[in-house]
């Protein structure tokens, strides 16, 4: 994914937690864009056709093992940063649970 697909916010987003969760392993940070394919009527789906959030989730997900965290892009828009640094704040915790810490 280039950087210009990306907006200022979900650069943002990226970049602070590449900065709060970097220094341990088994850390995946991701930019999710919303997508812009078409529903096939013959292809298998490998989402819940009845969401309607399927396409339109805009954010960064942060893939910890087995846990996954998602801070979506409306987070900044708000200007919900306490939101933002909750959710960094649990990864972190779990990351140093599962004792992942780079030293």
């Amino acid at each position: 994914m280039s950087a210009s697909n990306m907006t200022v916010e979900v650069e943002y987003l990226r970049d602070f937690l590449a900065d709060e969760l970097g220094s341990y392993t088994n850390v995946k940070i991701q930019t999710v864009l919303p997508s812009t394919t078409q529903r096939s009527l013959d292809l298998v789906q490998d989402y819940d056709p009845q969401s309607s959030d399927v396409h339109t989730r805009y954010g960064v997900r942060v893939r910890t093992g087995a846990r996954e965290f998602f801070f979506p892009v409306s987070w900044v828009h708000d200007k919900q940063m306490q939101l933002i640094q909750d959710q960094a704040r649990d990864a972190r915790e779990y990351l140093e649970w599962k004792g992942g810490k780079i030293d």
